[in-house]
């Protein structure tokens, strides 16, 4: 797992480290290992003999890590680019089965929220960030057709134990789905998957069918904080048309 000591990483460790032999969690800077499974390692993943080496003798890789907000492409190239190619290459070279890869609804944050959307979809990034992640999904999309290693991309909302604002009603997961849907892409049969990260939220912009049909059964909804949250918009029109909110917004040209 890279990002082994990132946010979302954090929240899903504890609820599948007991379904692991050994859980190898990757990050850039020291961190502890907590669970009796896991394996603490620092690299870079900019490194491709680091990651080639820990990548050996794995059977799938959780691709977590990565730069998480919009930046310059000076901060995101390094983070989000050439680190996708290192660790492809590395799953590639050892004979890894499959790589499970933290996309983003922001690969597809151009949508209006008035359009419901399923993974089919073309890709229409909000932001620089967003573009990363379709870099991601294409590269995973390569490696799948032409080397054989399985891809598995979760096109995750906002992760968190409690949504705090009216965007969450839509692209809202908890940490319990997140693991439940990690499980579901270490075991289902596919070649190339997108699905989304979300949970069970009647207000979601995604059809999520394709998890669905893979197993997915996500047991939290954002659905009993709407009448507490509905009101907790962002005041920003250009944000608000947009699934991807602020992402879509900042620095956005009006047509006229």
């Amino acid at each position: 797992m890279t990002g082994g000591a990132g946010r979302i990483a954090r929240q899903v460790r504890d609820r599948m480290a007991d379904d692991c032999v050994e859980l190898r969690l990757v990050d850039r800077t020291p961190f502890d290992a907590v669970h009796a499974s896991e394996t603490a390692h620092v690299a870079d993943l900019t490194d491709a003999a680091a990651i080639a080496s820990l990548a050996r003798g794995v059977d799938a890789i959780i691709h977590l890590a990565g730069y998480p907000r919009e930046a310059d492409w000076d901060t995101l190239i390094p983070a989000n680019v050439q680190s996708v190619v290192n660790v492809w290459e590395a799953a590639r070279g050892a004979g890894v089965k499959r790589i499970l890869y933290a996309s983003s609804n922001h690969a597809v944050g151009f949508y209006p929220r008035s359009q419901r959307i399923d993974a089919a979809v073309p890709t229409k990034p909000d932001s620089r960030y967003g573009v990363t992640k379709v870099f991601m999904e294409a590269v995973a999309s390569l490696y799948a057709e032409k080397h054989g290693v399985r891809g598995f991309g979760m096109r995750i909302g906002f992760c968190s134990t409690q949504p705090t604002e009216a965007r969450m009603l839509s692209h809202w997961v908890h940490p319990d789905d997140v693991a439940a849907l990690v499980a579901v892409g270490l075991t289902a049969e596919y070649e190339n998957e997108i699905v989304y990260g979300v949970s069970a939220n009647s207000r979601s912009w995604w059809d999520n069918s394709r998890a669905q049909a893979l197993g997915y059964r996500p047991a939290h909804s954002a659905d009993i904080f709407i009448e507490a949250l509905q009101a907790a918009v962002s005041g920003d029109p250009i944000a608000e048309r947009f699934q991807g909110g602020s992402f879509a917004a900042e620095g956005y040209v009006s047509r006229g």
